[in-house]
């Protein structure tokens, strides 16, 4: 069946505000409120062969809210991400359908509870991928450190295939394995792009702070930057140094 572009109206029901520990302000709006229908445009996502569970960033629908170009915000619909294809789906059960929302209508988007956080944001960044091509849209969940930012976007690589089981019978599966990119986002809007947190890159890609970063690495356990805290404690660090 060919996939058809569609314009999806979408019910828009308040949700309720909750109290929690984080002692984060929650602007949530009246739960008693119906917002008007919104219209926001996407497609039908009915592909050959479903994306494998791993790429994605929740494996469950999870609620959210979705902020659109034009300034309105879809609040409170069942989304994934994909890291895979960089895309974001919406479930809409008054259809009974998953739709590929259009990447170029939305400016960023919040997952409200994901395995206990409320503070997993999206947002939409321009990047060059490589020296042969023009810039492209990514979306990269922001972590917020200070005066820095810490973005990352979720990639995926194949690698390899494998031999599975399923109802007796046996079939190749391509496996995939996440291949993260970090940026740093500066508070005068620069984004740095890092693959790895080695010394090397940080020493040439940070060159004003190299006697710093160099003391960080001396008085860090590990010496090193890799597991996703030793990535946090040296966002905090660099955040702690840098100019507003």
């Amino acid at each position: 069946m060919k996939t058809k572009t569609i314009l999806v109206c979408l019910v828009l029901l308040g949700i309720s505000s909750g109290a929690g520990f984080c002692q984060t302000i929650c602007n949530c709006p009246d739960p008693n409120e119906v917002y008007p229908e919104t219209p926001i445009s996407g497609e039908f996502f009915e592909p050959a062969s479903t994306p494998d569970i791993a790429t994605f960033f929740n494996k469950d629908w999870l609620p959210g809210n979705i902020n659109l170009k034009d300034g309105r915000i879809i609040r409170n619909k069942n989304i994934r991400y994909n890291g895979l294809l960089d895309e974001l789906f919406l479930f809409a059960p008054e259809l009974n359908k998953v739709i590929k929302l259009d990447k170029e209508a939305i400016l960023q988007f919040h997952f409200l509870n994901s395995q206990g956080d409320t503070k997993v944001y999206f947002r939409k960044i321009s990047v060059k991928r490589d020296i042969f091509t023009d810039s492209a849209e990514i979306f990269v969940q922001e972590i917020k450190e200070g005066k820095l930012s810490l973005l990352i976007f979720h990639s995926y690589y194949s690698a390899g295939k494998e031999i599975v089981r399923m109802n007796k019978t046996y079939y190749l599966k391509e496996i995939y394995k996440e291949e993260p990119v970090y940026y740093l986002s500066f508070p005068d809007k620069t984004l740095v792009e890092f693959r790895r947190f080695s010394r090397k890159n940080l020493y040439t890609s940070l060159s004003d702070k190299k006697d710093q970063i160099r003391q960080y690495f001396r008085q860090s356990i590990s010496g090193k930057i890799r597991t996703g805290q030793e990535i946090l404690d040296f966002i905090r660090f660099l955040s702690s140094i840098v100019d507003s």
